[in-house]
């Protein structure tokens, strides 16, 4: 895993995207890949498998995330997770939900989900890239899913914490261009 994450449940490493195409610049520098952030496997047992960020602290900001899920047959769903306390436990979960074609808004507590919100969201395919963000101004959340205002919530149980990445089940995910923007 990444320096300044902790896993939370999977396993999780950078490899170099085989996909993209390799940059082109002078003759003298070198072609690069873009890498990923991938979820390549989850614990026997675990309903769900997420990495964190140590840093920042976020109360009010904005974060975004390209992904593509690649395979995971019991509920391919991928998600971000933030305001997350020290512990991993309070906080709140925006994900996809592969099998119920919804985008489902939650709050975690003591560790479960609990639901605030859900839109129905066709799932998307094994391989397509999408984005999925989460803006956070005081009482005030939106998400957007590939630049679209898919909800628009409001809640107030937790108002700083950090970021995740989160995965559930048996789902392979791959996520690039994580942006973070504290406001």
């Amino acid at each position: 895993a990444p320096s300044g994450t902790i896993v939370m449940g999977g396993v999780w490493t950078v490899v170099e995207d085989s996909s993209a195409e390799a940059s082109s610049g002078s003759a003298d520098s070198v072609s690069r890949r873009p890498h990923l952030l991938r979820q390549v496997s989850g614990d026997e047992g675990r309903a769900s498998n997420w990495i964190r960020l140590v840093r920042p602290v976020l109360e009010t900001g904005e974060v975004s995330v390209r992904f593509r899920i690649n395979s995971g047959e019991i509920d391919p769903s991928v998600g971000i997770v933030f305001q997350v306390d020290k512990k991993g436990r309070n906080g709140y979960l925006i994900r996809i939900s592969g099998a119920d074609d919804e985008l489902v808004a939650h709050y975690l507590l003591s560790g479960k989900r609990r639901d605030i919100k859900m839109e129905a969201l066709k799932a998307p395919a094994a391989g397509e890239w999408h984005t999925l963000g989460v803006r956070r101004e005081r009482t005030k959340i939106v998400v957007t899913y590939d630049g679209v205002e898919k909800m628009d919530l409001r809640d107030e149980r937790f108002i700083r914490g950090t970021v995740g990445l989160w995965t559930e089940d048996d789902t392979v995910a791959d996520f690039a261009e994580l942006k973070i923007t504290a406001r």
